[in-house]
């Protein structure tokens, strides 16, 4: 019984922030503890024996929910959503054994689900038996020490309640109340955000007045992964991408191209890429899987679909799709590349299925060489900088990328990692070099390969996970426009974005679900 009034307490203690695992007062005893032993003394035998189960399951289900809490708040800096979260495990385990390895990977989930099967049942046990100790045949004495502790911690518990620098004790009541409240928030949110999506002008706009002022341009919209407003200020990178900003200006320039930029505020932060693209597509504020899975049921007209209304050729270019994507029944490109035919020959680099100046040069051989064809809009979502961030390749000659076969040299080169990821200094470093390297290979590619006619618009997917940015940052993102079109780049000039590719504190500062309406209104005929 000692071992599971210790698990008890360790479940009903634990914080569901990893920042707080250290702090001694967010371990004051539990006020839930005696008053679940009371209430099973106070029952009758026959109704505590059937309860005690319960109790062990509800706490074992607690300690999942404070440990899916820690991820999701390190990650995506909220609380986890158990009724569509639990949709992220599959993608969260294929970038978690990608990073340590397949075989560790199977070795510590392996670990993790027999300690919570035993934890259930000892757990189960114990609580049994607790709920025996108000019966005539238990020891006198055991009975009597049982209650004495619990009347104890009952008082220590409720001292917490008056001494000011103790929080309530009652943590885990209100982390149940704060995910009840979370949930119905969502759907009150939901159900505003399906009343507002009926009112589409755009959907309704006749083909000949639809973005008129890109006709005959190719628009790539690239989403360039973990790429946030951290990467241009935090103090700890932003002297090589200053750098690499003043670099790509004197490139474009050379190659006759302008470039403006300006913040979004993205959806997410620390990984669910597909929301920041679903809101760029819809127009909606995608900012939760449960949203997301409203979406890909609805009639709601994604950009995709203008553009191929108005004569544009559609393709999405997503080289982490390894199987049929099925939200592009609701996008509707009318393409799809992905890592089964973009005909990478490369080895992998680790979890990212092949580097981006790949992406870059097949997207070019596949769709925008120089002939009879239709304008292409594409939006392509580059990988080099999705975590692990290690290896990173070199940026080639364009005429030696071929089927990708020459990056194998470095697909495996330095520490893997799992022995990267032991040092957090190092895996900040690791994502200061994929970012410049994202960055350099979009820049090289559009002067190498860029003519009168192609619009690049540019922006980060979300921010990198708190690891990465440390406490308090915003979900800012930077995105910028590329052309030689001046008629394009006075455009987006009206809307206060920056000359150049650093923007300021002065530069526009849009939602990213903003952009696809000022396209729409700014480039369509009046």
């Amino acid at each position: 019984m000692g071992v599971t009034l210790l698990l008890g307490y360790v479940v009903l203690a634990l914080p569901n922030q990893i920042g707080a695992l250290g702090s001694p007062v967010a371990w004051w005893p539990p006020l839930e503890l005696p008053l679940m032993v009371m209430a099973l003394w106070c029952l009758p035998y026959r109704v505590s024996r059937f309860l005690a189960p319960v109790v062990a399951i509800a706490l074992l289900l607690l300690a999942l929910i404070k440990l899916a809490d820690m991820v999701a708040l390190q990650a995506y800096w909220r609380i986890f959503d158990p009724v569509s979260d639990w949709r992220l495990i599959g993608p969260g385990w294929n970038v978690f054994s990608g990073t340590v390895g397949a075989d560790k990977a199977w070795l510590l989930a392996g670990v993790l689900v027999t300690t919570l099967l035993l934890m259930l049942g000892i757990t189960m046990a114990g609580w049994s038996l607790l709920s025996r100790q108000n019966t005539s045949n238990q020891p006198a004495g055991q009975r009597r020490w049982l209650r004495s502790l619990t009347a104890g911690w009952l008082v220590i518990s409720l001292a917490g309640l008056v001494w000011h620098d103790v929080p309530r004790p009652a943590g885990s009541s209100r982390l149940i109340v704060e995910h009840i409240d979370q949930s119905r928030q969502n759907l009150r949110d939901l159900a505003a955000l399906k009343e507002y999506a009926l009112h589409d002008p755009a959907a309704q706009m006749p083909a000949e007045r639809l973005l008129t002022g890109l006709k005959g341009r190719d628009v790539l919209f690239v989403f360039i992964e973990s790429y946030g407003r951290t990467a241009l200020e935090d103090e700890r990178y932003a002297g090589v991408m200053r750098s690499r900003m003043a670099a790509i200006d004197s490139e474009l320039g050379q190659a006759g191209f302008g470039a403006r930029s300006a913040w979004l505020a993205s959806p997410t932060v620390g990984g669910q890429s597909w929301l920041a693209h679903a809101t760029l597509q819809s127009g909606l504020w995608i900012d939760s899987q449960r949203r997301y899975n409203w979406l890909m049921g609805t009639d709601r007209v994604s950009l995709a679909r203008l553009f191929n209304r108005a004569g544009w050729k559609t393709m999405a270019v997503e080289p982490a799709l390894t199987r049929e994507w099925l939200a592009n029944r609701y996008f509707r490109f009318d393409e799809v590349l992905d890592a089964r035919n973009l005909g990478y020959k490369g080895d992998p680099f680790n979890w990212i299925t092949m580097p981006d100046q790949y992406t870059w040069s097949v997207l070019q051989r596949l769709a925008l060489a120089p002939g009879d064809r239709a304008p292409v809009m594409a939006e392509i979502a580059t990988l080099t900088s999705h975590a692990p961030w290690t290896p990173i390749p070199p940026m080639v000659a364009w005429d030696r990328v071929g089927d990708g076969r020459i990056f194998n040299q470095w697909a495996n080169a330095g520490d893997p990692p799992d022995v990267v990821w032991q040092d957090s200094d190092r895996v900040r470093a690791q994502y200061l070099k994929s970012i410049d390297y994202a960055l350099e290979a979009l820049a090289s590619f559009v002067a190498h390969y860029g003519d009168d006619n192609l619009v690049v618009i540019a922006m980060g997917d979300h921010q990198p996970a708190s690891l990465i940015t440390g406490e308090g940052a915003s979900m800012d993102v930077p995105v910028h426009v590329m052309t030689r079109d001046s008629s394009v780049l006075n455009q987006f000039a009206k809307w206060g974005w920056q000359s150049g590719m650093l923007p300021n504190q002065d530069s526009a500062h849009w939602g990213m679900d903003v952009l696809r309406q000022r396209l729409i209104e700014g480039f369509g005929s009046p």
